[in-house]
């Protein structure tokens, strides 16, 4: 009996995993911030317009160790229910009034079979317990940590934001451009 009880629970994880949700914070911890403001700033500074849809995924990171990156990934979701990817960023190397050097500009969309998973993923919340997660905040942060923030815009639905790190990570692969 606990054999097969075990092998349904282990089923279920299995079923689980392989759906990938929007992680919602299901603890009493302060909300995560949105990086909203930080993609318009660094778009804004790189002379690239901000996207403009009904649906949006954005994912924004700044960090680094020796140089600062920052980098701005923005999926958005046609009238036609395809999605359209861009994605710029800068560095600049830790030296006082060191200019920024542009990284290369991205543009793509995603192939229907990702639509599909990303529109199904975002279709589904699961509740994610940041308490339990493990993070030691007592330390510092190691040194290099890229901190990378998703932001989740749906039209009549509340916004979303959530470290990358959070849920199974499934969301932030699938809306990072290609290799």
């Amino acid at each position: 009996m606990i054999t097969l009880l075990l092998a349904m629970l282990s089923i279920a994880e299995t079923g689980a995993a392989a759906r990938p949700c929007i992680p919602i914070a299901s603890d009493n911890l302060a909300p995560t911030s949105s990086a909203v403001a930080d993609h318009q700033a660094l778009r804004k500074a790189m002379g690239e317009p901000m996207p403009h849809a009904r649906t949006m995924v954005m994912l924004h990171s700044r960090g680094g160790h020796l140089s600062t990156e920052e980098y701005s990934i923005v999926l958005a979701r046609g009238g036609d229910g395809a999605w359209h990817g861009t994605a710029v960023g800068r560095s600049q190397i830790w030296v006082k009034d060191a200019p920024y050097s542009p990284m290369k500009r991205i543009e793509w969309a995603l192939d229907r079979n990702k639509g599909r998973e990303l529109d199904a993923a975002l279709s589904r919340r699961c509740p994610f317990d940041r308490s339990a997660a493990g993070v030691d905040t007592s330390t510092p942060p190691p040194r290099g940590l890229i901190s990378e923030r998703i932001d989740v815009i749906q039209a009549g639905r509340t916004p979303v934001t959530y470290y990358a790190t959070e849920g199974d990570g499934k969301i932030a692969a699938l809306i990072r451009p290609p290799q």
